[in-house]
């Protein structure tokens, strides 16, 4: 019953050739009958009975196209044929054995029940005409004995019974070869129709293969529940397809994670370029839109979140963007330290846009940046598409990361800060140094010069000394001499 339409398909290629075979014995009758008209002139038998059974069985063919009807007409028309042969020979009843033909004709259609017109027609033609012909020369009517039923006088019972059994037994051999060889032909054709089915499966099982081996795993398979070999290729496709997605998710962490190690190894020392590089990595790296990175800095007792990198529809944005912590979707992914996916957000809440008229995207990630100190800032990415799992999972992986570069980057940048201030320190120590040495040269200067002219005082005293000694030697000898 599963292969029904097949076996159909397959009994009707027999019908068609089989239908040739009896349109031959047919159209061969009806030119046997003509002959037979030439020298029993029994034109009016020969070729309007003939001409009726032909048209009956092609208009029927015609008509009913596909119905199997014209084959039990072909099978009423053997029998007539041969009725209008006995007829037309004046009763040669050997004539009957073109319904033998016939019947032999009618086995290529490997259907028992087109016996059945044949044996009713040839029954009832033999039971009748042999009755009416016994009656004619049982109670001498000339008109009954002129029907041709038999050369001989009459056919009594016996007789007749002795042919209607060989004829019937002779239908029923051959009813039973035809159902049997239809019994072998069914079996056949659902064998050539299994086999026809194992080699479209194979067929579609190799392209299916071939697509396995090319890596298409989304391939539309329609597998058929006896297919034991599409269930086994399924299972292989379903475990090469989980093997190479998780494959490809690895590649994409690994790859992912070396990249943006490498961003941070070149750009760790200033935050903002840092960020920049980093955001811009990430958004072309996702095939999202748009995304942001804000930092987290202190100022007093307030902590703000400030939009250090942005990028947006291939581009570099400069947008100016700092809140408090405590505010917006950010700040509530930045205190809670949980990821936040929304997958419908209100149309105002992406602020940039395409200047190219694109629509604003719809799914947004929110990843906090954090270390097991605590939060450093938060990743917002904004995309027309969904985000797949093991995104989400990388860019949690990528914010540990991420997050001990941006305190590396905090201290670089405080160090800097602390080393350009000693530095200055240290700049203005050494020119109060060198203004002390001055001072002091100048101080050395002022005592050697205070010693040098207090050395020319004391000489300059000592002179006077002298010469006042000597004045007052002089005055003491000239009073000694007044004296």
């Amino acid at each position: 019953m599963e292969h029904k339409d097949q076996v159909k398909e397959f009994f009707n290629s027999i019908y068609q050739r089989s239908d040739k075979i009896v349109q031959v014995v047919l159209l061969t009758y009806f030119v046997m009958g003509i002959g037979l008209a030439f020298f029993y002139d029994t034109w009016i038998v020969g070729v309007g009975v003939g001409l009726l059974i032909l048209a009956l069985y092609f208009i029927t063919k015609r008509t009913f196209k596909n119905s199997g009807l014209n084959q039990y007409i072909a099978s009423a028309g053997l029998a007539l044929f041969m009725a209008q042969f006995i007829f037309q020979m004046h009763g040669l009843f050997e004539m009957h054995f073109t319904a033998f033909i016939g019947a032999i004709a009618l086995i290529t259609y490997q259907n028992w029940k087109v016996y059945i017109p044949l044996g009713l027609i040839v029954v009832v033609h033999h039971a009748s005409f042999a009755y009416v012909q016994y009656v004619g020369v049982s109670q001498d009517v000339e008109s009954y004995r002129q029907i041709y039923f038999t050369q001989l006088e009459y056919m009594d019972l016996q007789t007749f019974i002795i042919h209607a059994l060989l004829f019937a037994g002779g239908l029923v051999l051959a009813a039973i070869y035809s159902w049997k060889l239809a019994k072998e032909t069914r079996k056949n054709a659902l064998n050539i129709a299994s086999l026809q089915e194992i080699e479209v499966r194979s067929t579609q099982n190799i392209a299916f293969a071939n697509k396995i081996a090319n890596s298409d795993f989304d391939y539309e398979y329609e597998l058929d529940e006896n297919d034991v070999m599409g269930k086994a290729l399924l299972g292989m496709r379903d475990s090469l397809k989980e093997g190479y997605a998780r494959e490809r998710q690895e590649k994409f962490f690994n790859v992912g994670i070396a990249e943006v190690g490498e961003i941070i190894r070149k750009n760790g020392e200033n935050l903002d370029e840092l960020s920049y590089e980093v955001i811009s990595y990430l958004v072309k790296y996702l095939g999202a839109n748009q995304g942001g990175l804000f930092v987290a800095e202190d100022e007093g007792d307030l902590t703000y979140l400030d939009l250090k990198g942005c990028y947006a529809y291939e581009r570099k944005k400069f947008v100016e963007k700092r809140f408090l912590a405590k505010q917006g979707l950010v700040g509530q992914c930045y205190q809670e330290q949980e990821t936040s996916y929304l997958k419908e957000i209100p149309g105002d809440y992406v602020q940039i846009t395409s200047g190219l008229g694109k629509s604003t995207p719809r799914e947004l990630l929110l990843i906090p940046v954090k270390t097991h100190e605590g939060p450093e800032g938060v990743i917002e990415l904004a995309s027309f598409k969904p985000f797949e799992q093991y995104q989400i999972e990388f860019l949690e992986k990528l914010g540990e990361n991420l997050a001990s570069a941006i305190q590396s980057a905090k201290n670089n940048a405080a160090t800097k800060v602390l080393y350009e201030n000693s530095k200055t320190q240290a700049e203005e120590l050494k020119a109060q140094e060198e203004e002390m040495r001055q001072n002091q040269e100048e101080l050395q200067a002022t005592q050697e010069e205070m010693k040098r002219q207090k050395e020319e005082l004391e000489k300059e005293v000592a002179r006077l000394r002298e010469e006042l000694e000597t004045l007052k030697s002089i005055r003491n000898g000239n009073y000694q001499s007044f004296n």
